[in-house]
C-alpha cells in the first residue's frame, strides 16, 4: 500500500516555496560580483589623499633614523617605527643622496645609494621596479588595518596594488640605464623584520620610494 503524505506536510510545503525568494543564476552572479573585494578601486581611494600625503608627514631623516638603530633597534622601533601586525618595524623615512650602482639582473631592481649626511656601515638600498615586493607602504602609513578587511587574501591585495601603484606611478619613468651617478632625493619606508628572527640583518636597508625626485 502506498503512503499518502498528510495534508498538513502539503500545506507546511506549500508555505515554505511561497516564502522562498528564487534568485535567478545571473542576477545571483552579479550580486556576488559586487560584493568581490576590488583592490585597485580601494587604492584609487586612498593613494593621492592619504598615501602620498601620510609618507610626507611621517617621514623622518633616514640618516637620523640609521643611528638610532646602530645605537638600540627596539628604542628606535618605539620612537621611529610603525609596528606592523607580524610585528616588523616599517620607517617611513626621507633623504637624498647619489646612485652608487643599479642592479636589474632580477625584475625586482635595485639601487644602491651613498646617503649624504650618513657614513655609518649601513647600506642604503632603494627599489627601482618594475617589480615591487613588500609590505612596507601598507604596514607604514598606520591606517591601513587588518580589521578593516574580510579576509587576509583582502589585506594581502591592497598591499600588492599599493606596490603596483609605485611600480606606475613613482618608478615607471626611471631611465635604469642612465641612473648611475645621479642625485635622488625620496620619501618610502623600509621594514625590518624582527619577530622568528635569528639574526636580525642590520647591514642593509631596502627603501620603497612613494615620492621619487631625480636630478637631470
Amino acid at each position: 500500500m502506498k503512503r499518502r503524505l498528510p495534508w498538513f506536510s502539503l500545506f507546511l510545503a506549500g508555505v515554505l516555496l511561497t516564502a522562498c525568494t528564487i534568485v535567478p543564476i545571473a542576477e545571483m552572479e552579479q550580486i556576488q560580483q559586487s560584493e568581490t573585494f576590488d583592490p585597485v578601486t580601494y587604492v584609487d581611494g586612498i593613494w593621492e589623499n592619504q598615501v602620498v600625503p601620510t609618507i610626507q608627514e611621517k617621514a623622518q631623516d633616514l640618516p637620523t633614523v640609521l643611528g638610532a638603530i646602530e645605537s638600540n633597534l627596539t628604542e628606535a622601533g618605539d620612537q621611529y617605527a610603525t609596528i606592523s601586525q607580524s610585528g616588523a618595524l616599517n620607517f617611513v623615512v626621507k633623504g637624498q643622496g647619489t646612485v652608487t650602482e643599479v642592479n636589474t639582473e632580477s625584475r625586482n631592481g635595485t639601487a644602491v645609494l651613498q646617503l649624504d649626511g650618513y657614513d655609518g656601515p649601513v647600506t642604503v638600498i632603494m627599489q627601482v621596479g618594475p617589480l615591487v615586493r613588500g609590505d612596507g607602504v601598507r604596514d607604514g602609513v598606520g591606517f591601513i588595518e587588518f580589521g578593516n578587511f574580510k579576509e587576509q587574501t583582502e589585506f594581502g591585495q591592497v598591499s600588492k596594488e599599493l606596490n603596483q601603484r609605485v611600480a606606475d606611478d613613482v618608478l615607471s619613468g626611471l631611465d635604469l640605464t642612465t641612473l648611475a651617478g645621479k642625485k635622488v632625493a625620496f620619501d618610502g619606508v623600509f621594514t625590518i623584520r624582527t619577530t622568528n628572527q635569528t639574526n636580525i640583518d642590520l647591514s642593509e636597508v631596502v627603501i620603497t620610494p612613494v615620492i621619487l625626485n631625480v636630478e637631470g
